[in-house]
């Protein structure tokens, strides 16, 4: 078990949580600051958290979903299609990581289904969650 507020046990997950979150919201800045939200929420825990990762993932997803249903609140005025900015960063050795890289089509795809579809989605299918 980690204490909340673990700096190694959230620096450990870091990657796994701004690839989750850049897959939700498709943005680099806005995974980054989902991250920090995240990061600010685990710094306040009060309790010890039995499993670090899983709650970690399930913070940055519901974080993600809020910032989504804002952002589409936002974009129903835009008629234009939504179009991920790319996220530029040197490929993985790890063949796993490779595998876990997202194309834009699949961010396209990602794009029609709500929210809590889009998270479940990607919690089932690229991470390996219930």
């Amino acid at each position: 078990m980690s204490a909340p507020g673990d700096i190694a046990a959230f620096e450990a997950e870091r990657p796994r949580l701004k690839r989750l979150a850049y897959r939700m919201l498709g943005s680099v800045s806005e995974a980054e600051d989902a991250v920090q939200d995240a990061w600010l929420r685990w710094s306040r825990a009060g309790d010890e958290i039995a499993e670090p990762a899983a709650w970690l993932v399930r913070v940055t997803s519901r974080l993600c979903i809020d910032r989504m249903r804002a952002a589409k609140a936002r974009r129903e005025v835009y008629r234009g299609p939504w179009l991920p900015e790319p996220l530029i960063e040197e490929l993985a050795d790890d063949p796993l990581e490779r595998a876990e890289d997202v194309s834009v089509a699949f961010l396209l795809a990602l794009e029609r289904l709500s929210p809590l579809e889009r998270a479940v989605f990607l919690l089932h299918d690229v991470f390996d969650e219930d």
